[in-house]
């Protein structure tokens, strides 16, 4: 996932140059706002012009890591395709150009970013992003508006489609990819696609949608058969707090039909679904109730399990976007326009997929190489030259401690193990010594 090792390359030598001169100064000190990185007026300048110039622009720097995403998912067997959107608000800078509504259109300022990320279908492992796109929400559109009529242009909910092209396009030839979505792609166009494409999905329902059956897939539910009690770790999400819960599991199998938005012509569609009801909620609490939708055969209680297991991974993701505001201060960025906010964005993702991959390796692995986890060799390297006596026997765990060191973390026993935020700033720090190493010699005897 290492810039250098990723084939970037704008297409131009003096800009590449110049960009990699600004980027090797950033490295400083990262995690910061770009005034606080820059070491002179004249840095900071070349920072903004570099972010802003026409020919660097978002896809050029996220493609390559794209395809180092599709290489790691080659020997996988099973790849988890999880989507999801977040915003990023910049209501407190206003003037930026070219950005939209946010927040239901009614408030706020700023952009979307819908992202596909891949995971390991099996260990979970974060193995990059396979699709990322720059939202911005223009107009306004009425209330009143028929679904029929929104089919008639451009819609938002396009972004779901998108995704699932780009895992096709990229993973190619791999025969088990499994789309993860929350309730907005409960979309009976998007299931088609998906299972069009020869790929799988396991969606949550929004929708209480005719069946070929005749009733309602909701009161169909209703009736689903138990299958057994699980106890599961529910994360932390706004207001609510991270807990176990047990849950009841429940399955049963629909067809859905065409919407009547295309007067129900359309193929049914055989959907399987999984219910996840908990039994004893917290009275404080809202109770978990999932009703999944997915294409997987549930031919035992461990099916229907493992169908669970794969909707949690969609936390994942969440956390991801948590790594972007809060380890990379996305929303803090103090940049002219979209284009320069996309660039930035870009970098940004590629750390952050950088970082999850790094973590989990650290937390599952006791002795393991820290190659494992997609470190280069140039930065482990980079690592070893900075930290000679820690480094001397380098495990993953190791690795993660010190470049979280780099990020500030101070690693005394009493300070536990390090948080996502410094872990972002020793990542960043990373990449770009290790960008800067590997153009070292292009810049010797230029000014």
């Amino acid at each position: 996932m290492a810039l250098s090792s990723m084939g970037l390359n704008f297409g131009d030598s003096r800009l590449n140059d110049r960009g990699i001169k600004v980027i090797t100064q950033m490295a400083a000190e990262p995690g910061l706002s770009f005034p606080k990185m820059a070491d002179s007026w004249g840095t900071l300048k070349a920072i903004y012009r570099f972010l802003s110039n026409n020919k660097v622009n978002h896809n050029k720097i996220l493609e390559p890591h794209l395809k180092q995403t599709a290489l790691r998912c080659k020997s996988r067997t099973i790849i988890l395709a999880v989507q999801d959107t977040t915003f990023f608000s910049y209501s407190h800078h206003p003037g930026v150009q070219d950005l939209g509504h946010i927040e239901g259109y009614q408030q706020g300022w700023g952009m979307l970013a819908h992202n596909v990320l891949a995971l390991d279908g099996q260990s979970m492992e974060p193995l990059g992003l396979l699709h990322q796109e720059v939202i911005v929400r223009k107009e306004q559109h009425s209330r009143e508006e028929t679904y029929k009529q929104r089919l008639g242009r451009n819609r938002e909910s396009d972004k779901w489609f998108k995704g699932l092209r780009s895992a096709k396009t990229l993973l190619a030839d791999h025969k088990r990819i499994i789309h993860i979505c929350d309730r907005e792609a409960d979309i009976y166009f998007l299931i088609r696609d998906i299972l069009d494409a020869g790929q799988g999905f396991v969606i949550r329902c929004a929708k209480n949608r005719r069946t070929a059956e005749g009733g309602l897939l909701l009161e169909i539910t209703k009736k689903a058969q138990p299958v057994c009690n699980e106890v599961i770790e529910i994360a932390r999400n706004g207001n609510r707090q991270k807990r176990m819960a047990e849950i009841l599991i429940s399955s049963c199998r629909v067809e859905i039909s065409a919407p009547k938005v295309v007067g129900g012509k359309g193929r049914v569609i055989p959907v399987n679904i999984v219910v996840a009801k908990e039994i004893t909620p917290p009275k404080s609490q809202e109770p978990l109730h999932w009703i999944l939708l997915t294409s997987e055969v549930l031919t035992d209680e461990s099916a229907c399990r493992q169908i669970i297991n794969y909707y949690r991974q969609r936390w994942i993701i969440e956390d991801f976007h948590k790594g972007l505001k809060s380890g990379c201060k996305m929303e803090e960025r103090q940049l002219a326009s979209r284009h320069s906010l996309q660039n930035a964005l870009s970098l940004f993702s590629i750390i952050t997929a950088q970082s999850l991959s790094l973590r989990y390796h650290a937390s599952t692995l006791d002795n393991g190489q820290p190659e494992d986890c997609c470190l280069s060799d140039k930065q482990l390297a980079i690592l070893k030259n900075k930290f000679p006596k820690e480094s001397q026997f380098l495990d993953t765990k190791t690795a993660l401690i010190l470049i979280a060191r780099m990020g500030g973390f101070i690693g005394r026993k009493s300070d536990g193990n390090p948080g996502w935020l410094t872990i972002m700033r020793g990542m960043y720090d990373l990449l770009l010594i290790e960008y800067g190493v590997a153009i070292a010699p292009y810049l010797v005897g230029k000014g």
